[in-house]
């Protein structure tokens, strides 16, 4: 009878410390890839799209804003085949936020921005409203630019408020 040996600690730590290298990159590597899915998508690239060309926007954040990521551990940020909702973290020159934005598929006319918001850094008590969900149109950033830069949180909460009540 072949008598197996133990293996030393020393081999024992080799292998538990890159099993661990391994599995960690092995996260990393399919967080970024699904994130990198995510900035893929039609409703995301219209989404900052409608934030670059938004001139209250751009004139809150400084150019050029650019999207420093989504968590994709945090609930509001979901999608299926015909919605989808996400926060956005974005900057710029002047200022970093949190982009909310939310989409819905049309079979007909394919991906559309219901709603776009704003949160910047230096005014974490308001929310900038970019777009309202009662703007459906295919033509995102003309539309967009022709909306006020700025709303107040109280303004979306009585616009939420009427928007449910009918």
């Amino acid at each position: 009878m072949v008598g197996l040996r133990m293996p030393s600690n020393r081999t024992l730590g080799k292998i538990c410390v890159y099993g661990a290298v391994a599995s960690v990159s092995a996260v990393m590597y399919m967080r970024w890839k699904l994130e990198d899915r995510v900035k893929s998508c039609d409703y995301y690239k219209l989404a900052l799209k409608g934030l670059r060309s938004h001139r209250g926007a751009v004139s809150l954040l400084g150019e050029p804003i650019k999207d420093s990521g989504i968590d994709l551990g945090n609930p509001n940020n979901n999608c299926n085949a015909h919605m989808a909702q996400f926060e956005v973290s974005v900057r710029g020159s002047k200022d970093k936020g949190t982009l909310y934005f939310w989409a819905s598929h049309q079979p007909d006319k394919g991906w559309l921005i219901d709603r776009l918001e704003l949160e910047t850094k230096l005014n974490p008590e308001k929310r900038f409203l970019l777009k309202k969900s009662d703007e459906q149109t295919t033509d995102l950033p003309e539309s967009l630019s022709q909306l006020p830069a700025q709303h107040e949180l109280s303004q979306l909460n009585r616009e939420q408020a009427e928007t449910q009540s009918n």
